[in-house]
Formats: C-alpha cells, structure tokens, sequence
C-alpha cells in the first residue's frame, strides 16, 4: 500500500524507483555511438566551431573535447585532480531550519545515516567535481526499500556525451534519446549537478572553453619541438647530380641523402656528389617559453594560482604560496556550496518525500545539507593570544575556542587531556576533570607572572587593594578571598615564591633576590616608621622631637637592617654557586 500511496502522490515521477531511464529502449543507438576524439587535428578553426555548435545546443563534440584535453594533457588532468581531490575528506551535517522540532530533528538523523551508509557518497562528491571542467555531471540514482524507508542503494555517473540542453531553456539538461530527439530527466532518478566555474549557461559555465585554447597552443610548440629536436645538430646534407640525370637517378641520391643521418652511409651513382654543410643550429628556448606560458594559464584557470602548482625560483616566496593556497581554498568551498545545494535539491528533498517526512514544500523548513568548509585557526596563535585576554577579564566562551580550532567538545566521561598543576603555594589543585574552561586551569608561568605584577604595584602604592583584588578575581576565579588577602599582605613569601618559579631564566633570580630584599627590609623601616610617628605625635615642638629620636635610637644600630643585608648576600653567593655547578 505505501508504494501505491507514493506512486498516487507522484504519478508519473514513480517510474524512477523501478527503472533505470538509460535502460529504455529509446536510448539503445546512443550508448553504442563511436567516441569522437576532436583533438586530432585540432586547428584555431576547428575549435571556433566546436565552440560555436555548443552555444546552439550541439555539446557532443565540446564534452568529447573535454575529455580529450584531460585524458592528451598531463598538466590539466594533474590541476584538475587537485581540485577536485580537494573535495574530499570535508566533514558534512544535515542543517535543520530554526528552531526545530523532534520531528524535524529525527527526519535529520534519518537522513544523515542513509547518506552515511552510502558507500558511494565519496565517489559522488568527486564524480560532481568533473562538472568543473565540462559543466555538468549526471548520476543516476538506483532507489531500493527497506521496510518502509526508501534509500538510494546506488549511483552510477552516466558519460557526459550522452546529454545535451533544450534549445529554449539552456539550463535545462536533456538525455539525448535515439534519432536525434532528447526527454527531460526524470524527477528522483538523478543527480543532476550544473557547475558555474564561470558565469553562463552550462555550455559556457565550465572552464574546458577557457583550457581548450592553451592546449591547442602548446600542441603547436610541442610538435614544433619535437620536429626541432630531431634535426639539431645534424648537419645540413646537400646532394648534386650531374645535367642529364634520369628521375631515377635523382631518386636513388635523395634516398641516399636522407638514409645518411640515420645510417652513417649509403651508395650513390658515379658523377654524383653529397657535400656537408654547417650543422643546424637553434634553441628550444621559444617552444619551451610557449609551453610555460600556456600551463600557467591552465594553472590560474583551475587553481587561480602558479605556486601552488610548481616553483620557478623567482616569485616563488612562502607568503606568496600561502596567499595562492588561500585561492584554492576558496576556490574548494565554492565548489562545495554548489555541490551542497545539488545533493539537497536531488538526495535529501526525495528523500524526505519518498518516505513522507519532513515540510520539504516549505523551503523556509526545508532540511538541507552543507560542508564544513572553514579552515581551523592557527592553534599557536591562538594559545599566544587567548591567555593574556583572560587574564584581563575578556569573557571567552569556550564552545567559541572549540568551534575556531576544531577541537570536538567532549562527551560526558571521555577521557580529556589536563595541565600539569603549577598553582602558587598552599593554592588547593583543581579536582580532576573540573577544569572546564581557560579560566579554571591552574596557573601557568605566564599567568603568574601577570599576578606578580599586580601585587607589585600593590606594594609599591600605585595600585589600591581594592582595584588590585577586583583585577585578581575577574583575572583568576580559582583563586578565593583568603588567598587574595594572603597574596597582597599577610604572606610576601609566596609572591616571592610565584615570581621566582615563572622566571626561568638565571640571571631573572637577581630580581627574586632582590624583591625579597625590599621586602624583608620594608618591615623594619615600616616599624621604625611607625615609632617615629608616634614620637612625633607626643611632642610639642621641633626640639622635643630632636630630643625624642635621639634619646630612642642612641643605644640602636642598623643591626636589623644589617641582618637582612647578610642573609641577601649569602643568597646571592649561593645562586651563583649553584649557576656554576649547572654551567650557567
């Protein structure tokens, strides 16, 4: 009952799940029409009217070219298997429209796994890419059932010969049928993909118009070289024959001439002479010119480039090669738009209708299908670039860094890799797992560094304690409150520790050694600080605070401050001990 139901909903367009439409009787004098090969002897003329009949409607002979020039023409069919090669490996997705619904999502999900178990879906993408270079390319689809799902069981890529446009509407492709007559292809039967590498009519939309002209060119100059090669060098052979010589006379010397280069003797008739002249002479410089010139030519056609092809040792700079691979990049998520556009109008949408899913009426609900085309960003860069920005509060989205670097999100419970803990001392490590984001990593060198410098202008009054532990929660949520306070006051040493450890550089341990010099000593001046001030206060004039200082500080020395002078010197001979036994 469902296939009745599909053939009522339709009609004529059911043909296509049970019968090949090559397999008709129409058709039987066309498959077996000997192949012209137009290449040979090809002229200027010849290829104007090939061109001229395409226009018209008449493609045999402009596909029948195109397949020559690819199979006769090293250089074309090599930049031709690049791009389309290109093509391949791109990961895929069912878009579903805005918003959508479980239905819409499961009709998704049946499409992606019919498609994903075709295992001629690969080899469709590339056979599509051949209408690159003839404009268009035509698969047949062979549709099987399983229970109720309809699938495309196979695809069969049809010679391009075989087709031809209607003459009032160009666009439109037409199977060329027996007596000269074509019938419009069959709805759901094919993959019909027209390919705009130019813009135009498909007769005028692939780019064997804009290859066919190089190539015939540098056929000139290889018949030329070719002819050129075999007489450099052989010296120019001149025969004489005496008044009164019969033809047959003649003929014997001019065989006699020519069997010399390739001999290196021969007999001729008494009375008659051969004398040598200067050997031919010439370069090949002009012919190879002409060739260089037209597979450059070939080369910006299908790549829009030359370096990405071959290196003339000129112009041949990195920058200049990766601006050319940008080229070709953009060239392959063109391609892979229209080839996008073609498998949904011709695999996705009947697919929906054969098995009753889906609004694909609605072209505003419509699933469609679509090619990751975008290039992951340079992870080096990005690692550079995303730490700094964190550090100054910069609300990064971490799906936002997966997308840009191509890094799957990972599923509940997958293994993921982690940092080695660097954190600061008496700073508790992170949980395993738990670091989810940049921000909730431990501390690396670079990120302690930035702390230290906060809690340096801290220390050196430039910056308030407020402001200072506003900058060190938005910088490091990792980091609580009683950590701040420890870091900013109550415990120098850590401060210490954590710029020390992201110094890795001997020399940099002076600028430890001196930072816990300032500060030890900054506690003895801040208590002699402090006591003067109160002396200050006490007193009642100038005199009082002289007599006050003098009488406080006669018996005090700078011991204390002398104390902390040993220590720093007896650190600072120890590092360099320890620098000389590593060889630093």
């Amino acid at each position: 009952m469902a296939i009745d139901k599909i053939k009522a909903r339709l009609g004529r367009n059911s043909q296509a799940l049970t019968t090949q439409q090559t397999d008709t009787a129409q058709v039987g004098f066309v498959r077996r029409e000997w192949v012209e090969h137009p290449t040979s002897g090809l002229t200027p003329a010849r290829l104007a009217e090939i061109m001229r009949d395409a226009e018209i409607g008449r493609l045999t002979d402009q596909l029948d070219l195109a397949d020559d020039i690819e199979e006769k023409d090293a250089h074309v069919m090599a930049e031709l298997a690049k791009r389309k090669n290109a093509l391949l490996g791109k990961s895929w997705l069912i878009k579903t429209p805005p918003n959508a619904s479980d239905a819409e999502q499961r009709d998704a999900d049946m499409v992606n796994e019919v498609l994903n178990s075709l295992p001629e879906f690969e080899d469709l993408v590339l056979d599509m890419g051949d209408a690159i270079l003839r404009g268009m390319n035509n698969s047949q689809i062979t549709w099987d059932r399983d229970g109720q799902l309809y699938y495309p069981a196979k695809l069969e890529t049809i010679p391009a010969r075989r087709f031809t446009v209607d003459e009032d509407n160009p666009n439109t492709v037409l199977l060329r049928l027996d007596g000269g007559l074509s019938a419009p292809l069959w709805k759901w039967g094919w993959v019909q993909h027209s390919h705009k590498a130019k813009s135009g009519y498909i007769a005028r939309a692939g780019l064997i118009r804009v290859l066919a002209w190089p190539f015939l060119f540098k056929n000139y100059s290889v018949r030329d070289l070719a002819e050129f090669l075999e007489i450099y060098g052989l010296p120019l052979r001149l025969g004489k024959y005496p008044t009164g010589a019969s033809d047959t006379e003649k003929s014997t010397l001019l065989r006699a001439i020519m069997s010399i280069g390739h001999n290196a003797g021969g007999i001729i008739p008494k009375g008659m002479d051969i004398e040598f002249q200067e050997a031919a002479k010439g370069a090949s410089d002009p012919y190879m010119a002409m060739m260089d010139w037209a597979e450059r030519s070939q080369s910006k056609a299908i790549l829009g480039g030359t370096l990405t092809s071959q290196a003339d040792g000129k112009s041949s700079t990195n920058a200049l090669g990766n601006v050319h691979n940008e080229v070709r990049e953009e060239l392959v998520a063109a391609d892979l738009r229209q080839i996008a556009s073609t498998l949904t109008r011709d695999l996705v949408l009947p697919l929906l209708e054969l098995n009753g899913k889906g609004d694909y009426h609605n072209p505003r609900r419509r699933l469609r299908l679509e090619f990751d085309t975008q290039q992951p960003e340079d992870m080096a860069a990005f690692a550079t670039a995303l730490p700094p920005l964190v550090q100054m509060g910069t609300k990064i989205p971490a799906n936002w860094v997966n997308d840009k670097l191509k890094i799957p999100v990972p599923k509940d419970g997958e293994a993921v890799l982690g940092m080695v803990q660097t954190g600061l001392p008496g700073q508790e490590a992170a949980p395993a797992g738990q670091a989810d984001s940049v921000q909730q990593t431990a501390l690396n060198g670079a990120q302690i560094t930035s702390l230290s410098e906060i809690i340096q202008q801290v220390q050196s009054g430039t910056l308030d304690t407020q402001r200072a532990k506003a900058l060190i929660k938005a910088g490091f949520p990792a980091i609580d409150d009683a950590a701040i306070n420890n870091l900013l006051g109550l415990n120098p040493a850590a401060l210490n520790f954590a710029a020390l450890k992201a110094q890795p550089k001997p020399q940099d341990q002076l600028a430890g050694l001196t930072a816990t010099l300032a500060n030890s000593a900054g506690q003895q001046l801040d208590d002699d600080v402090a006591a003067i001030a109160a002396l200050v206060d006490k007193a009642e004039s100038w005199d009082d605070v002289e007599r006050a200082l003098i009488e406080a500080y006669k018996d005090q020395g700078a011991a204390a401050l002398a104390g902390i002078m040993q220590q720093a010197m007896a650190a600072a001979q120890l590092a360099g001990r320890y620098d000389v036994e590593l060889g630093n």
